[in-house]
Formats: structure tokens, sequence, C-alpha cells
């Protein structure tokens, strides 16, 4: 069978079984056998799984997530998240659900809307927001900053395959940050508009900026690092090891907060992604479904449009999108001095695109989770805003 067809067939695949109400890590990982077994050996697909398994990248997605969590529930159980909150409340509460989770996307962690989703609970039932719309809002505006903050490695992944320095990717991208905070905020007003809550309290700015660093330290000095250059992975460790010192954790509160973050449905849901993610790679379906659509003459802005965004879409993963679909539409956008900066802005926006409708992104199934939303429900507020800066990107791409 073709790889192309058989990659669509393990999309839809996923997407029936997500339907019929089986668990996202167990569908993922049907969606994994059904492209493995349709074009790689029946004897290559243990050896996969093993090699996921065994992979340093799955198993540093793990601890990141597995600190990340922890992180957060020791910050919920010292009260801090609340207190971040209601700080941020002073500001209004509107404004609150929405910066708490812009603050923590300055974070590049996986699945970190859940951390964001934790702070904003409270809030969340004091605005009276459905499920669905408590998670469209945390989801949405915890994804401002990602394709345009250096410290996302897909940014980083981008500069290197383009052969361009950093900082023109990211100034290529910067616009993106605007368009879709607007596009967001056109969803999340008419949600809002006829929902009125008082402030909690009222600050000076000397006290709000007291409680904020209080409250919000653990994820300000976790930010600092990042930029400084520290692995994430060895950042969120320390910040864990910093925030059980200086509150004093106790035992118990360290091993409520360990069996939270080892929920084995997320476990296994990261598992199946890394395994999907490799298969994916291993079997080649994304340069067959390239070859596949140059044959058939597809336009240039098609192809720009079409592959980071199934890319993003099967994998869930924005490192995904860029590391197989940009090496294919390097002879679109260029490389090196040459590369074409409106190519760059609409294949990244419609990775970005795929990647934040992917049922099989980890921020937007934890918060569904969460939140206990449904995910027909939350799609029905994500799609217009995406499609919107789809318009956007591809209209600026045209006009030049």
């Amino acid at each position: 069978m073709s790889p192309s067809i058989a990659l669509l067939l393990s999309i839809a695949g996923i997407l029936i079984l997500l339907r019929l109400k089986l668990a996202p890590g167990l569908a993922v990982f049907a969606g994994c056998l059904i492209l493995s077994l349709l074009i790689l050996p029946p004897r290559q697909t243990p050896g996969l799984m093993l090699e996921t398994f065994t992979s340093l990248a799955t198993w540093r997605l793990i601890g990141i997530i597995f600190c990340s969590l922890a992180l957060s529930k020791l910050m919920e159980i010292k009260g801090l998240l609340l207190q971040l909150s209601r700080t941020l409340e002073a500001i209004g509460p509107k404004a609150a659900l929405h910066l708490v989770p812009a603050i923590m996307g300055l974070v590049p962690m996986p699945g970190g809307a859940l951390v964001s989703a934790t702070a904003v609970k409270g809030l969340v039932g004091r605005l009276g927001l459905s499920p669905a719309q408590a998670t469209f809002v945390n989801f949405w505006f915890r994804h401002l900053w990602e394709a345009s903050m250096p410290v996302y490695p897909a940014v980083v992944a981008a500069s290197v395959i383009l052969a361009v320095p950093l900082r023109e990717v990211v100034t290529t991208m910067l616009p993106s940050i605007p368009l879709i905070a607007m596009a967001g905020a056109v969803v999340s007003w008419r949600i809002l508009k006829g929902v009125t809550c008082e402030r909690s309290e009222r600050l000076t700015g000397r006290a709000f900026l007291s409680q904020l660093v209080r409250a919000a330290w653990p994820v300000m000095l976790l930010v600092g690092l990042v930029i400084g250059g520290m692995e994430a992975a060895f950042a969120f460790a320390l910040v864990v090891v910093l925030v059980c010192i200086q509150q004093h954790m106790s035992r118990d509160e360290i091993r409520k907060a360990a069996r939270y973050a080892l929920n084995p449905r997320i476990m296994g849901l990261l598992y199946a992604v890394m395994l999907y993610k490799t298969i994916v790679e291993q079997s080649g379906a994304a340069y067959s479904l390239f070859e596949d659509m140059s044959a058939l003459g597809v336009p240039p802005a098609f192809m720009l449009v079409a592959l980071p965004m199934l890319m993003g879409f099967a994998t869930g993963l924005s490192v995904a999108f860029v590391g197989i679909s940009f090496p294919l539409l390097l002879p679109f956008m260029g490389n090196g001095m040459d590369f074409s900066h409106v190519a760059l802005f609409l294949a990244y926006i419609s990775g970005i695109v795929g990647y934040k409708a992917s049922p099989l992104h980890l921020c937007l199934v934890l918060t569904v989770e969460y939140f206990q939303a449904r995910l027909g429900d939350v799609y029905r507020l994500i799609i217009p805003p995406l499609a919107g800066i789809m318009l956007v990107a591809l209209a600026a791409f045209l006009v030049s």
C-alpha cells in the first residue's frame, strides 16, 4: 500500500477511535499499529516499539512532563497557583483568565496548558464558563509564543534546516504573536461579553509585584533558566527541588505530587505519541506524500499549507512538523540568504494550525480531560480562529 494512503488511514483511524470514546493513548497506539502494519514488515513493529521505549527523546519528554505535572501539583498544594490567579485578578478576572496561560506559555513545557488550567480552575468556576469555553481560553492563550520564541525547539530547528540565523526566523514569525492573540480574542470576547465578576481584591502597584513574585517565582525562575540556555529537563528538575526546599514540602506532599505526575493514562499517551512520530519517520510516509503531491502538479502555496499542516495534525508535535516537512519544502522556501520570509511564515502558520487542531496535541488532550470537556465542543470554538489566521498567512503569501 502507498505510504501516503496508509498515513491518511492511520489518522482517520485515530479520529474514529477518539470519536468512539477510546482513551487517547490507546487510540494513538492503534493508529501506530495501522500505519506500521500497512507499510512496514510485521517483524519491524516490535523493534520500533522497543526503540521508542528506550529512546532518550522519549524519556526526556516523559521526564519534562513528570516534572511539569509535579511542579503544578506542588504549587497547587501550597496554594501558589491560587495566589497567582488571585493576584492577577487584581488587574481584572477576565484579564487574569488570559494572562495566566499566556505567562506560563513562556515556558516550553510539553503539556504545559495543564499547569495553567490548574491555576485558573477556581476563576473559571466564578466566571461560570462551560468546560469547552474554559478549555478554549486556556489552550489558545497558552500558545501565543510558540512560533517565534527562540526557547522553543521547533524555532531553533527551522533555523538549522533553512540555514539562516535564528534571529531571522524569530523576526519573520514575530507577527504571529498579535495575529494569534487577536484571533483568539475575538472568540473569548464573545464568550465573556455577558459575564460579570468582581475583582477578588484591589492592590497597589508595589503590593501587586510583591505578591506576583511570591506566587510565580518558580515559573519566573524556570523561564530565566531556559532562556539562559539550561536544558529544559534539568531546569524543570532543579525548580521542582527548589520548590520542595523553599516551601518545606513534607514527604506526604511530595509523594502526592509524584503519584499525580505518574498518571498512567498520561504516561501511556506520551509513549504512543512518540511511537507514532517514530513510525511516520521510519516509514517515509511524509516523503511519499510529498512525491505524490508533486506528481499531481500541486501549486507551491498548496504544498506549503498542506504538508506542514498534515504533519502537525498527524503528530501533534511542533518539532515534528518542522523536522519532517521543512526539509521537503526547501525548494519552495529556499535556504541561506535566499530564503523566502513569506513562504516560511505560511508554512509555519500552517503547521501551527494543524498542530493546534490535532487530537494528539498533549496540551489539547490534557486540558480537555482536566476540564471534562467534549472535544467536539472545543473544536467548534477552535476552528474559526484557526481558519482566520490561516487565511491571513495565505493572503500575505499570495499578495507578495
